[in-house]
């Protein structure tokens, strides 16, 4: 997947995503999130850091409609791809923890929190279960800010 091998390539992507109308961007992205678990290890690995690294490049209010976008898509997915997904992020931002102070976070957050009911409760499932499935849960855990484990029902 030669489009999302390099930093430059993850920055125009998202630029594009982030300019569509949401009509147009989740199809586009529920066909990216398919190709993501298609692929093998090592380049999932390279497609999050590549998102992780690009995301705070761009305006918070400019990236909220991406995000939302993006929570529908995963929370329409069998939990066990969302995990997997959710896992390899929290991997990365384990190993990398100022990646999270770069990252929009109340905005994030504020996307996370209109979701219905039955979707948040999904993702936060999802969540929880990725990061108890790490042997040192407590790093994660307390790179999340406080109002995301609020909205995690996690504090």
């Amino acid at each position: 997947m030669e489009s999302f091998s390099d930093d430059h390539a993850s920055k125009n992507i998202i630029q594009t995503l982030v300019e569509l109308p949401e009509f147009l961007r989740k199809p586009i992205l529920e066909s990216r999130v398919k190709e993501f678990f298609s692929l093998d290890i090592q380049d999932k690995n390279e497609i999050i850091s590549n998102i992780l690294n690009t995301l705070p490049s761009f305006e918070s209010r400019k990236i909220s409609p991406l995000v939302k976008t993006w929570l529908l898509v995963l929370s329409n997915l069998d939990s066990i791809l969302i995990v997997e997904m959710l896992r390899l992020y929290c991997s990365k931002i384990k190993n990398s923890p100022d990646i999270i102070q770069k990252m929009p976070m109340i905005e994030i957050i504020e996307m996370f929190s209109v979701l219905e009911s039955t979707q948040k409760k999904k993702i936060a499932d999802c969540l929880k279960e990725a990061i108890l499935s790490f042997p040192d849960t407590s790093k994660i855990i307390n790179l999340i800010p406080d109002s995301g484990l609020k909205a995690l029902q996690m504090k």
